[in-house]
């Protein structure tokens, strides 16, 4: 009987040494769920592979850029991969550049030729700062995201394009929301007599309805469907005339007061650039001291008795810190149509403004060389008039 006992002892202690071995066999064992985590942190991305991407991502809704390296030894990887990322974008960003591109100038300038409300020298402006716009990635809700399978690296970028679409939309709806305001301000400035007022925000609004074009462009481009009737080109267009109006009527009326023979008519033209870029704030300064002078503007420039051409550019470009400064390069020509010659031939460097960016300190330089430029006209062209009020 003990020996019988002794034998099942054995037996269970041996069953036990088994359980407490098949126990810590299954511990040290990998979990399915730490596994499908490991494999899933090493697996590539769909958008690595070229058909993965092309299916996930169609190009008739996204516009992609793709790029892939190899870690340069000793390389900061965090950095190459933000690097390589940049130029996925970039590549993305080229990608609608060349979509836009594709639309040939004529075609660009018959859509936004609408009852002739942009000229010819402001649609070939519409279709440079456009390729200009998008070359500068006006791009929003971008997804980018890179991969390294430790030899190399690759970096994706997508955007689609109905975010693109909606954004367009958005902004040509503020600017034109903007023109209106601004001419509503206009009429009600000259009303009140405040001439001046009135004319510089005309010509805001103007500078306003123009700066939708190239996104009108971009929209279409992006957004073949249903782009067109997002555009507003037709708004637009109101709005141009409706200023175009509204600044004739409120010369012609000015001008009624003004008899005949006191009447002195201007062609006022010229160029204003900030290094690429096309400012139009002096010459319709201009325009607005020789309407207060009751000095009556024309577009024909064969109807004019003076024509004032100004050349300005911003010169002397500094910064100081945070700080920029700038200073208007003006030459200045007054060209007396009737007698056929130079009255005024001169370049001018107006007072030197400041601003937290370039182009505002640009912008204030120009508006305060207007009063240099028409101290040296005005004695031309008003002479010893009554009405040198300025």
């Amino acid at each position: 009987m003990k020996k019988y006992l002794s034998s099942y002892h054995n037996i269970l202690l041996i069953l036990l040494v088994w359980s407490i071995g098949v126990q810590a066999i299954i511990g040290c064992a990998p979990s399915t769920a730490t596994t499908s985590k490991q494999i899933q942190e090493t697996s590539p991305p769909c958008w690595r592979n070229e058909l993965c991407r092309s299916s996930s991502y169609s190009e008739d809704e996204w516009y992609l850029g793709f790029a892939e390296d190899t870690l340069k030894y000793r390389a900061n990887a965090a950095e190459f991969r933000s690097m390589l990322e940049q130029q996925a974008r970039s590549k993305m960003v080229e990608s609608i550049r060349m979509d836009v591109s594709s639309q040939t100038e004529t075609e660009t300038k018959s859509e936004l030729q609408v009852n002739d409300g942009f000229s010819k020298e402001t649609m070939s402006k519409i279709f440079a700062e456009t390729i200009k716009v998008t070359a500068s990635a006006e791009v929003i809700n971008t997804f980018t995201d890179s991969y390294h399978d430790g030899k190399r690296i690759y970096a994706f970028a997508a955007v689609k394009k109905t975010d693109l679409a909606a954004y367009y939309a958005q902004m040509i709806e503020l600017n034109l929301s903007e023109a209106m305001h601004g001419i509503e301000l206009s009429k009600q400035l000259i009303e009140l007599g405040k001439r001046n007022e009135a004319f510089i925000k005309l010509s805001e609004a103007k500078r306003a309805v123009e700066s939708t074009a190239h996104h009108r462009t971009l929209l279409l481009t992006v957004d073949t469907k249903t782009g067109l009737e997002h555009s507003q080109s037709e708004r637009a267009n109101k709005l141009l005339k409706e200023i175009a109006t509204i600044r004739a009527e409120a010369t012609i009326v000015h001008a009624e007061i003004i008899e005949a023979k006191d009447i002195i008519v201007v062609f006022v033209t010229g160029t204003e650039n900030l290094e690429q870029k096309k400012l139009d704030i002096i010459v319709p300064g201009l325009q607005t001291i020789l309407y207060n002078n009751n000095i009556r503007m024309t577009e024909n420039q064969e109807e004019a008795n003076y024509i004032l051409k100004i050349d300005a550019k911003a010169c002397n470009l500094r910064t100081n810190k945070d700080f920029h400064y700038a200073n208007a390069c003006v030459k200045i020509i007054l060209t007396n149509a009737k007698a056929n010659i130079n009255e005024v031939t001169l370049s001018i460097t107006g007072p030197k403004e400041g601003g937290l960016s370039t182009e505002n300190a640009t912008e204030k330089a120009f508006r305060a060389a207007v009063s240099d430029v028409w101290d040296k006209v005005k004695d031309k062209i008003l002479g010893d008039s009554e009405y040198d009020k300025f």
